[in-house]
């Protein structure tokens, strides 16, 4: 699969329309077939759609929340995060897992045909800039970022590294990574010159295979394929690594958080699974994944014994 590249903003998004039809006409109806099934929370069939980078999360909590009650099967999808928003204005879905949090406009639109939204944090991750393993740069920090981001700088030399151009690898716009790049540098991001691939995963593919590469993924990597970049504040004096650590000592300004989304209240199985992943065994499996746990204050019921459907 191609690229979107951004010559122009037009070409840019008669490619995501193309794509996300494609997703939620594969894919959403299965949503709509599992959903009129009755079910009790931890029992029969759910179809989960959850943002790329998270989706990994979500599914490692699937496979427990399954074993645990086998009367459930719960299945996720990944879809991309305005695919998913689409499908929840337009009825198609009920809830959805998000990288990021929907925006003003969004959350209108759903409340508008959906009368009721409801959102909960389950954790927090990093944001990850990445290159190839034998680009010699290890650092990078916010005025650099932003030359390159806004074409101000094309080259590696301004960075410190050779004369070869620099080709950015970001994951579509309306994604996590996007919007925690928007949140940090401004409205001044409406234009970047990048190859856009639909998923995170891609984009570490492109990067691992381009040595000229810089990448942005919302997603903490381990990938001995590409090398992560340090993060360098000039207020401060030390670069610092991505990782749960500078995240949650504020060191690090990238965050990606895992937002769920509900319409109304709910006592079925997806009110079921989103019990668990906020307990204490579904925090453990979301720090298992690289995620900083959040403090739910909500359990929206209690789950019953393992193996004892309620």
């Amino acid at each position: 699969m191609a690229p979107a590249r951004i010559g122009s903003f037009a070409a840019l998004t008669v490619g995501l329309v193309l794509f996300f039809a494609f997703f939620q006409t594969a894919f959403v109806s299965c949503a709509k077939k599992e959903k009129q099934q009755e079910t009790t929370p931890t029992t029969g069939s759910l179809a989960i759609f959850a943002s790329p980078a998270i989706e990994p999360v979500i599914q490692s909590g699937a496979d427990e929340f399954n074993r645990l009650y086998p009367k459930a099967n719960v299945n996720v999808y990944s879809l991309n995060s305005r695919a998913i928003v689409d499908s929840l204005i337009y009825r198609r879905i009920d809830v959805g897992y998000f990288d990021r949090p929907l925006s003003q406009a969004e959350s209108l639109a759903v409340i508008k045909t959906r009368k009721q939204l409801h959102a909960f944090i389950l954790g927090s991750t990093v944001a990850t800039w990445i290159i190839h393993p034998k680009n010699p740069i290890s650092v990078i920090d916010s005025v650099q970022a932003f030359r390159i981001l806004t074409g101000q700088a094309t080259s590696w030399k301004a960075l410190g590294g050779s004369n070869a151009k620099i080709n950015i690898y970001l994951p579509p716009l309306g994604d996590g990574a996007w919007g925690v790049l928007e949140d940090f540098f401004g409205a001044a991001l409406s234009k970047v010159d990048a190859h856009y691939w639909p998923s995170d995963s891609l984009v570490l593919e492109r990067v691992a295979e381009d040595p000229a590469a810089l990448g942005f993924v919302g997603e903490p990597v381990y990938d001995k394929r590409v090398k992560k970049l340090s993060w360098r504040d000039p207020i401060l004096a030390e670069p610092v690594v991505a990782n749960i650590g500078s995240l949650q000592e504020g060191k690090y300004p990238f965050a990606i958080r895992l937002y769920y989304y509900t319409i109304g209240d709910r006592s079925d199985l997806a009110s079921g699974f989103l019990s668990f992943m906020a307990s204490n065994a579904g925090q453990r499996l979301i720090a298992d994944q690289g995620f900083l746990p959040e403090m739910v204050p909500v359990r929206l019921i209690t789950l019953p014994p393992a193996g004892e459907p309620k």
